[in-house]
């Protein structure tokens, strides 16, 4: 059965996952293609693995992970876009 396709807001604090899309999101606008490409060239792009490394006081932003070996901190509605499937633990 295949993963499903989450968020990557909603992973689990320590979670490993491989990015499968970006998509769109309502909040940004007509500034959600750039909001897209820049996510991109900071490297989430399809395929590509992360692990949560934890988030804001009481879960809120920012959302920290760590891709390629750098640690980006997103805001929520930017971590809204990328969809992830988790790896088994």
């Amino acid at each position: 059965m295949p993963s499903a396709h989450i968020p990557l807001h909603q992973l689990p604090k320590g979670a490993k996952a491989t990015i499968v899309d970006i998509v769109s999101h309502a909040v940004f606008g007509d500034m959600d293609e750039q909001v897209t490409l820049r996510l991109k060239e900071l490297g989430f792009l399809p395929g590509a693995m992360l692990q949560v490394i934890g988030f804001g006081l009481f879960g809120s932003d920012p959302v920290a992970v760590r891709i390629n070996g750098t640690k980006f901190g997103l805001r929520r509605a930017e971590a809204e876009k990328v969809l992830a499937t988790i790896h088994p633990m």
